[in-house]
Parts: structure tokens; C-alpha cells; sequence
């Protein structure tokens, strides 16, 4: 009682929308249908009740729903990924985004900028890689950092210079890789510093160079694992648990594939396609999962890509697609036709996107015709870097980590 009178009960508890689900569907039909939702989506549904929070949160089912996304052919959770820079000097980079879908069925497909992490005024960024949903940038030549673009997570590395001797006003990082070491469930980065080009290796000035791999789990960068006689420049491909490079020897008339394994730390070389006559400036790049490869053809005036259709195994480098500049570019721009093609991703009907310089363009095989695809807010005017990846709920915390 409480003066006197008689305390009402309290009203009955109401029940959640997500309890009365749980109530009529078994639990293991509910995780089948959150397996199925985008990431958008189910990261609003991880307030809908402390149960589907902790489910939505657990390794199995993050780990289930990536592969679940990688398999179908819904557009829903694909993205690409860009670096966006202006000629001018004092132009600042950007890192955008914009949505695979709209990209390839909106007339005009508009870019979403990276505003969760600290890029401020920087004027350099470089894709490291990507993989399950991370993504690896390196800002200002010397900063990197790890980002999940859905979660909006992100991560600034350790120094890489942090007990090395290389003063980081005399080199660049030339060469750079991101991928996932399936045996110790760990995501990787590998950087190289080089205080010397290869160039001026060749002609005898001493070089020095360093490379170390940043492991997530241990938060840190190990030891030099550079490989004395190869070069590692640019970006790494990541395949089959290897990062890949074409490495050129001193002539460049001769040329291999480099690979690291990100699990015992070790470089190695792979097959290359015999199919290479008349062609020129090859350039590695990923497909559906597989490792390919472009190259300028003198013969036709284009470039052709070839795909290896099962790694390892030889002789499965196969044609993928052979694109004539002429016929895509005309005669109005002939610069355009020396821009790097880039395959991106394969649509359902079997066109395929990529990018030339800094356009976006559908090539359909079938009839040979290309449309390019218009973008608004990319604020690039030369070549920009771009990938396709699959939003996922992988976290950044090391022991929320899930197995793949």
C-alpha cells in the first residue's frame, strides 16, 4: 500500500516483434532467413531483441553469412571500392563507394565518401587490398589502416618503422598485399620499404629494402621477410591464401609471377600462360575468384584477359574476354586507349564490368558492344583504382575474428 491505497500491478511486459517471430517459426528457419538479408539490414536487427543481437553477433553466423553472400548472384551486398584524386596537386584524396547495383541498372550512380575514419587532408591513397569485406588503404605513403566499410570498424597499423632503420624520408612503400591466412585464422598485410628504386639498382647504387607482415591477431609487424632477388611493386593479388606480382628482371624483357604465402611466410613463383606473343605490359588482377591477367596486344590494338580457371594446375589459363580499343573508344580520344583495363566483376547475363582510366564501362561479349556507366561525385579526372568486394559483418577485433 502507499498512502492508504492499493498499488495497481504494472502492465503486462509487451512483447517484441522479434519474440512473437520466435515464438511460431523454429530457430533454425529464422537463422536461414537472416542468413539471406544484407548487411544493412541486419545490423538494424541487432536491436531488435537481445537474442537476434547475440545470434547476428556470433562467428558461425557471420562466417555462414559471407559465404552465403559470395555464392549467390544478388547484387545486394556487392560494392565498389575508389580511390578518387584530381590532378591538381593540392587536391586532397578520397576513398568513395558506391553500390554494384546502382551501378549497373541506375542511369546515373552517385559515390558515398568514407567519412568514418581519419583521413583529413591527405593527398595520397593507395587500395592495399581486400578481402571477406576488409578493406586495407595505405594514406600518406606511410599510414595503414584496416576498414570494414559496412560495420563502418576501422583500424590504424602499428608504424611500420617501429624497430627498423630505415628513415622514412629516403624510400616509399613499392610493394603491398592484404589477403587472409586460413590456417592461423589471421588477416595479413605485407609492405615492402625500398629506399632505392629498381632502377638504380640496376645501374649499381646500393638499395635497401624492408619488408614486414602485420599480423591482426598479434597486432603487430614481424620480421623482414624480403626476398633478396625479386621486386614486389604495387599491389599483391590475393589467390588461393598467396598475394601475386608480375616481377620484371633487370632487361624487363622477361618476366615471372611472384607469389608470398601469407602462411609460412615465403615467396615462390607460379605459372604463367604460354599464350603470350605479341603482347605486352601484363598486369595481374582477381575474377571471380580466380587470379587473371591483362596485357596490352600489338597485334590488335586492345587488350586481352586471360583467367587461370583452376590454380596450380596447368595449362588452365584460358581467354576471357578481348577488347579492341578501336572499337570501344573510337578515334575520339586516342589516349583513352592506352588507359588500363580492369575487369571487375560478371554480371549474371555474362557481361562484364570494368574500368578504363576513370570510367566505368559494361562490355558484352556476345555483340562486342560496351556502355559506359555514369557516376556523379567520384571527383576524378585520371586513373582511379577500383574494386569489387562482398559486404560482410567480419569484425576488426581479433578474437571476434570468424573462421573461413
Amino acid at each position: 500500500t502507499s498512502y492508504g491505497r492499493t498499488r495497481k500491478p504494472p502492465p503486462p511486459m509487451k512483447t517484441s516483434k522479434a519474440d512473437r517471430i520466435s515464438h511460431h517459426l523454429p530457430e533454425e528457419i529464422i537463422e536461414e532467413i537472416l542468413y539471406r538479408l544484407p548487411v544493412k539490414s541486419l545490423l538494424r536487427f541487432k536491436c531488435v531483441s537481445q537474442s537476434w543481437r547475440s545470434l547476428i553477433s556470433t562467428k558461425q553466423f557471420v562466417e555462414t553469412h559471407l559465404q552465403h553472400s559470395k555464392k549467390i548472384e544478388s547484387l545486394t551486398d556487392k560494392r565498389i571500392i575508389s580511390t578518387c584524386k584530381n590532378s591538381s596537386k593540392s587536391s586532397p584524396g578520397r576513398l568513395k563507394a558506391c553500390s554494384l547495383s546502382s551501378l549497373l541498372t541506375e542511369p546515373v550512380t552517385r559515390a558515398v565518401s568514407f567519412d568514418f575514419f581519419p583521413l583529413n587532408s591527405s593527398r595520397d591513397i593507395v587500395i592495399v587490398g581486400s578481402c571477406n569485406g576488409l578493406i586495407s588503404v595505405l594514406v600518406d605513403v606511410c599510414r595503414f589502416f584496416l576498414l570494414n566499410p559496412s560495420t563502418r570498424e576501422f583500424k590504424e597499423l602499428p608504424d611500420f618503422f617501429t624497430g627498423t632503420t630505415c628513415p622514412k624520408n629516403l624510400g616509399s612503400i613499392s610493394g603491398y598485399g592484404f589477403g587472409f591466412d586460413e590456417s592461423s585464422c589471421d588477416y595479413k598485410v605485407y609492405a615492402v620499404f625500398t629506399m632505392t628504386t629498381p632502377y638504380d639498382r640496376d645501374v649499381g647504387f646500393p638499395s635497401k629494402s624492408v619488408a614486414r607482415v602485420y599480423s591482426l591477431k598479434a597486432d603487430s609487424w614481424g620480421v623482414n621477410v624480403f626476398f633478396e632477388d625479386r621486386w614486389t611493386i604495387g599491389q599483391g593479388k590475393f589467390v588461393s591464401g598467396k598475394l601475386h606480382w608480375i616481377n620484371y628482371y633487370k632487361t624487363k624483357l622477361k618476366w615471372e609471377i611472384v607469389c608470398f604465402d601469407l602462411t609460412n611466410e615465403s615467396f615462390g613463383t607460379v605459372e604463367r600462360p604460354s599464350c603470350m606473343e605479341g603482347c605486352y605490359i601484363p598486369r595481374l588482377g582477381v575474377f571471380k575468384g580466380c587470379l587473371c591477367m591483362s596485357f596490352d596486344c600489338a597485334l590488335t590494338v586492345g587488350s586481352d584477359i586471360l583467367i587461370w580457371n583452376k590454380y596450380g594446375a596447368e595449362d588452365s589459363w584460358s581467354e576471357l574476354l578481348s577488347i579492341s580499343y578501336l572499337s570501344v573508344f573510337g578515334n575520339s580520344s586516342f589516349t583513352r586507349m592506352f588507359n588500363r583495363v580492369t575487369p571487375l566483376f560478371v554480371l549474371p547475363s555474362g557481361e562484364i564490368l570494368f574500368t578504363s582510366g576513370s570510367d566505368f564501362l559494361i562490355y558484352n561479349k556476345k555483340d562486342g558492344c560496351v556502355k559506359q556507366r555514369h557516376t556523379v561525385d567520384f571527383d576524378c579526372d585520371r586513373f582511379r583504382e577500383a574494386e569489387a568486394y562482398t559486404e560482410s559483418l567480419v569484425s576488426l577485433v581479433p578474437d571476434n575474428i570468424a573462421f573461413f
